[in-house]
């Protein structure tokens, strides 16, 4: 069986009819995908097991939001249009997210935590 960069998953007739659908799919899939990572997190939380993939997850999605959609906007500018290769370059977008995130998972969470204590010490500064 031979590889080919012309198909998809089955999604090549509507990814070839309908390349703007790679971008829509790039912006909401994240989006979809963060709130059942959540409610898993938060059952996690609640049995007190260890966040570390769901941290990486949720990372994973919100960097693919945020940079995945710039670059699929610039990609579908730029290039031909084609939707299968659209789709490819954000599955690559988010296993390097994804990687980056199981990397740097403790770094990036004491990072937020770090700010949480300075948003409080400055809101309570004011009062």
């Amino acid at each position: 069986m031979k590889f080919s960069f012309n198909t998809f998953f089955g999604f090549e007739q509507d990814l070839i009819a309908h390349p703007e659908a790679a971008i829509f799919g790039a912006m909401f899939v994240p989006l979809l995908l963060m709130i059942p990572i959540a409610l898993i997190g938060w059952i996690f939380r609640k049995l007190k097991l260890n966040m570390y993939i769901i941290h990486a997850l949720l990372y994973t999605l919100m960097f693919t939001f945020v940079l995945g959609s710039v670059a699929m906007l610039i990609l579908f500018f730029i290039t031909d249009k084609n939707g299968i290769k659209l789709g490819y370059c954000w599955l690559a977008i988010l296993i390097g997210m994804f990687t980056f995130s199981i990397v740097n998972t403790n770094t990036i969470t004491k990072m937020f935590t770090d700010w949480s204590k300075i948003i409080k010490e400055k809101d309570q500064s004011r009062r």
